[in-house]
């Protein structure tokens, strides 16, 4: 295995892809999260995004959109208790239904598997995979049968269900139409919830008058979980009572588009909260809430809208207020006390979290997940083969069996390496931010010195003094030793280094190999 010899990058805005799976020695209720795939939608490593969730011998996916069979392996896979998904964007789902088909026909088991989600999402998977699962040949393949859904699929909702819905009724001419109903079957006037259909999308989405301000909000959007206005009171949390494990589904900070939901894996000393995709922007959360805007009556007039159940045309210009004041206070406090594991993104980005607005935030635990090939943070960045442990309350990176702290002052990730810097009045690099991100540069460059660092290789967990002569790199030994090779015109010889991960707190002495 060769590693990328850095040498050459000065500045960049992040700086590599690894495989690890360690063995580390588990408390009950260590939470153990390894990293499947990781990395943006439209990453140019295709990882997508997948993570293994590990509590007390049971294990979750949380999401799958990255390559699990090669990870996992079909004994792996047959181990799953369940998958827990955040919404249905293909990186985040696109070996579910492989996982499906091959748990119902070529494993041992042969059973369905659990997906665990919130109601909607449940729904939108299940119209998106009906083409994949449903139909298949008879044993003797000279029929095509048709297969229902939940023979293979074992749905588990994770959060409230809603009070109202959206219900496609056959009406008594034996047309359908869509209607707004409750959970005891009876069907809402337009007077309190509307349907909106835009012919441009063709998907129903449902306008509804809040009984406190009088305004037509969007249910989804607009209310809380907790909201008893919208959403029955059973959170309907999910729980493993073997692994003493309680995970909880969180809506009020996630702001996506899509149904969207973050998690909340809780045991007795641990608290694990995955963001999903979102926009982490506090600023906009309090507009949303605090903006009203008042109706477009421009399509249709509002004699019109009044009377009507069903009306064809942009929802968008008939919300009166986007968020609650419940939602945003709730989405404020989502993040505390917990180990916090947050999407981000460069910069520009509409549906996830720029750097810029998330890099500062006042979060003690914060990682970063489902992040871009090229990307410089103060906080740490995963990605694929690392694995964090959570244990009384703290997060660890596992390596060979070794837990080590999340301690270094700054984390470069780049497709072809990955650096950790740490703070040195005797480093030869600095870190600067230029529009909103930050990068890692030589002491010449221009920019303000936000601070001077020591630059270290990350390979595979374990850190290596950065090599700066383009004559040498660092390569992997089939004992699993760290080798530096020089290169020559008479040819290369090499070195075994030692790994200088968690030996000393004085990253200048590690750089001079006094340690």
């Amino acid at each position: 295995m060769t590693i990328f010899n850095p040498a050459l990058i000065l500045w960049t805005l992040g700086f590599c892809f690894s495989f690890l799976l360690p063995i580390t020695t588990h408390m009950k209720s260590d939470i153990t999260f390894h990293v499947i795939g990781n990395t943006s939608p439209f990453s140019l490593m295709g990882e997508s995004s997948g993570y293994l969730i590990s509590v007390n011998n049971s294990q979750y996916l949380l999401e799958c959109g990255a390559p699990v069979f090669p990870y996992l392996g079909f004994q792996g896979i047959e181990k799953l208790k369940g998958i827990f998904a955040s919404h249905s964007h293909e990186d985040h789902r696109r070996w579910f239904t492989d996982l499906a088909l091959f748990m119902y026909y070529d494993s041992k088991l042969g059973k369905r598997i659990k997906l665990i989600s919130s109601e909607l999402i449940l729904e939108e998977y299940h119209k998106n995979s009906k083409g994949a699962l449903e139909r298949s040949l008879s044993d003797d393949s000279k029929r095509i049968i048709d297969i229902p859904y939940y023979t293979m699929v074992e749905e588990t909702i994770i959060g409230p269900r809603s009070k109202y819905y959206i219900s496609l009724e056959m009406t008594k001419n034996g047309n359908f139409s869509y209607v707004v109903k409750d959970r005891a079957g009876n069907i809402i006037g337009p007077d309190k919830a509307k349907i909106f259909i835009n012919p441009k999308a063709n998907r129903p989405r449902l306008l509804f008058k809040d009984d406190e301000t009088g305004e037509w909000v969007e249910p989804e959007s607009y209310y809380s979980f907790e909201s008893s206005v919208f959403y029955e009171e059973d959170q309907n949390y999910f729980v493993d009572p073997d692994a003493e494990l309680t995970v909880q589904a969180v809506k009020e900070p996630v702001w996506h588009g899509v149904p969207t939901i973050a998690f909340r894996f809780i045991t007795p000393k641990n608290t694990l909260f995955f963001s999903a995709d979102t926009v982490y922007r506090p600023t906009l959360w309090k507009e949303l809430c605090e903006t009203y805007r008042p109706q477009r009556f421009e399509t249709i007039s509002r004699e019109e809208f009044e009377k009507s159940s069903v009306i064809l045309g942009d929802i968008n210009d008939f919300i009166e207020r986007t968020w609650s004041r419940e939602r945003y206070e709730a989405a404020l406090t989502a993040y505390q006390g917990a180990v916090v594991i947050h999407d981000v993104a460069r910069k520009g980005s509409v549906v996830h979290t720029d750097y810029e607005d998330i890099g500062d935030a006042d979060i003690k635990n914060l990682i970063f997940t489902h992040s871009p090939d090229n990307l410089t943070a103060w906080r740490p960045i995963l990605s694929s083969g690392k694995v964090l442990v959570l244990r009384d309350g703290e997060v660890y990176e596992s390596v060979k069996g070794k837990l080590y702290p999340l301690d270094a002052d700054i984390y470069v990730k780049h497709f072809a390496c990955k650096l950790v810097g740490y703070r040195s009045k005797r480093g030869k690099y600095k870190v600067i931010k230029k529009g909103g991100l930050l990068g890692v540069v030589t002491l010449d460059w221009p920019g303000e010195e936000l601070m001077r660092v020591e630059l270290f290789q990350d390979l595979e967990g374990e850190y290596y003094p950065l090599l700066e002569d383009s004559s040498k790199e660092y390569r992997r030994r089939p004992d699993g030793r760290i080798e530096e090779v020089s290169f020559s015109g008479d040819g290369s010889k090499g070195r075994v280094v030692e790994n200088i991960r968690g030996k000393s707190e004085e990253p200048e002495l590690l750089a001079m190999g006094r340690v």
